[in-house]
C-alpha cells in the first residue's frame, strides 16, 4: 500500500516553494508597478535583476505545481489502494485480474482496518495540508495576476504616449523633406546674390529643425525601448500566473472531491469493522474536513459521476499524458455526459 505517512516532508517543501513564490510574486510587482509612473526614470532599470526576478518567480511557480500535481496524484493512488484493502477484507479475490489465464493479484496483501484506517487518516491529513495551500495559493495568485495586468496596462499606456510623441516628430520630419529639397533645388538658379544668400539661410535653418526633430526622436527610443521590454518581461510572468490559476482551480476541483471520497471509505471502514476501532483524536484539519463533510446532506451523493468529471479536467489540464496502467482495481465511475 502507498505509504501516506511519508507525504509530510513533501507537503512542507511545496508549503515553503509555495511562500518564496509569493514573495517573488509580490516584489516582481511591486518593482513594475515603480515603472508606471510617468516621471520615472527609465535609463536607471536594471534589466538583469528584473529578469532574474521574474523567472525565478516563474519557476519556484512551476516547482510548487510540480510538487501539488504528484501530491495529489499520489494521495489519489493511496486512497484507490485503501479502496482496494477495504473491498478484500469482504471479498478476498477483489484485485485479482483474471483476464489474461492465472489470476494476478493487484496490489499487496490483506492489510487490518486499523491500518487501513490509519492511512485514511494520514491521507485526509495529507490532503487538509494540500487543500489549505490551495486556499492560500489562489487568492496570492489572482491579487498578483490582476496587479501585474494592472502595472502592464498603464506601461503599455506609458508606451504609447512615447510612441505617439515619436509618430509626431516623424511626421514633422517628413514634412520637412520637400521643402529642404525645394530649397537646396533653387539656390543654384537664384537671380541675384541676396536671393541665393537667403535661399541658403532658410535651406541651414530647415536642416537645423530637420536634425533637432531626429535628435528629439532618438532621446525618446530608448525609453520606448526599456518600456517594450518591461512589458516583454511582465507579460510573461502574467501569462505564468493566468495559467497557475487555471492550474490550482483544476487540483482544488479534483482534491475536493477525493476528499470526500476518502471520508466516505474511512467512515465505511470504521462502521462495517466488528468490533468498532477506538477512537483517535484527529488532527485540527482533518476534524474540520469530516465535520464539514457531515453536515453538508448532499456530501457523498453522485460522487462517482463528480470524481470522473474532476479527474477528466483535472488530466486534461494537467496531466495529459495517458495514465499507466492501474495498479488497483476499483470500482469504474459513472459515464457523464461530455461537456458541451
Amino acid at each position: 500500500m502507498v505509504k501516506v505517512h511519508s507525504f509530510g516532508g513533501e507537503i512542507d517543501k511545496a508549503r515553503a516553494t509555495l511562500d518564496n513564490a509569493i514573495k517573488g510574486m509580490d516584489a516582481a510587482n511591486a518593482g513594475l508597478s515603480r515603472h508606471t509612473k510617468s516621471d520615472g526614470r527609465l535609463d536607471t532599470i536594471n534589466f538583469p535583476v528584473e529578469e532574474a526576478l521574474v523567472r525565478e518567480t516563474i519557476e519556484l511557480l512551476d516547482r510548487w505545481k510540480a510538487r501539488s500535481l504528484s501530491l495529489v496524484k499520489e494521495l489519489d493512488l493511496a486512497t484507490a489502494s485503501a479502496d482496494l484493502q477495504h473491498r478484500r477484507l469482504f471479498d478476498e479475490k477483489a484485485g485479482i485480474d483474471t483476464s489474461g489465464g492465472p489470476g494476478r493479484k493487484v496490489g499487496m496483501g490483506h492489510a487490518k482496518p486499523a491500518s487501513i484506517a490509519a492511512d485514511l487518516e494520514a491521507a485526509l491529513a495529507a490532503s487538509a495540508s494540500l487543500d489549505a495551500q490551495f486556499k492560500t495559493a489562489r487568492p496570492a495568485l489572482v491579487r498578483s495576476f490582476r496587479d501585474c495586468e494592472s502595472h502592464l496596462e498603464r506601461i503599455i499606456e506609458r508606451r504609447r504616449h512615447i510612441d505617439f510623441d515619436i509618430e509626431q516628430l516623424q511626421r514633422q520630419t517628413d514634412a520637412l523633406i520637400p521643402r529642404i529639397a525645394d530649397r537646396r533645388s533653387s539656390i543654384p538658379s537664384a537671380h541675384d546674390a541676396g536671393s541665393r544668400s537667403e535661399l541658403e539661410t532658410e535651406y541651414h535653418r530647415l536642416l537645423a529643425e530637420q536634425g533637432a526633430l531626429r535628435e528629439q526622436e532618438r532621446t525618446l527610443q530608448p525609453g520606448r525601448a526599456a518600456l517594450q521590454r518591461l512589458i516583454d518581461i511582465y507579460e510573461e510572468l502574467a501569462d505564468v500566473l493566468n495559467a497557475e490559476i487555471a492550474a490550482v482551480n483544476a487540483m482544488t476541483g479534483k482534491l475536493t472531491v477525493d476528499i470526500e471520497q476518502r471520508i466516505a471509505l474511512l467512515k465505511a471502514v470504521t462502521s462495517e469493522v466488528v468490533p468498532a476501532l477506538p477512537s483517535t483524536e484527529r488532527p485540527e484539519l482533518v476534524a474540520a474536513l469530516i465535520a464539514t463533510f457531515e453536515e453538508n446532506v448532499l456530501a457523498g451523493h453522485d460522487l462517482a459521476a463528480r470524481k470522473a468529471r474532476a479527474d477528466d479536467i483535472f488530466t486534461r489540464r494537467l496531466d495529459p499524458r495517458p495514465p499507466p496502467a492501474p495498479a488497483t482495481m476499483i470500482e469504474p465511475p459513472a459515464e457523464i455526459e461530455p461537456e458541451s
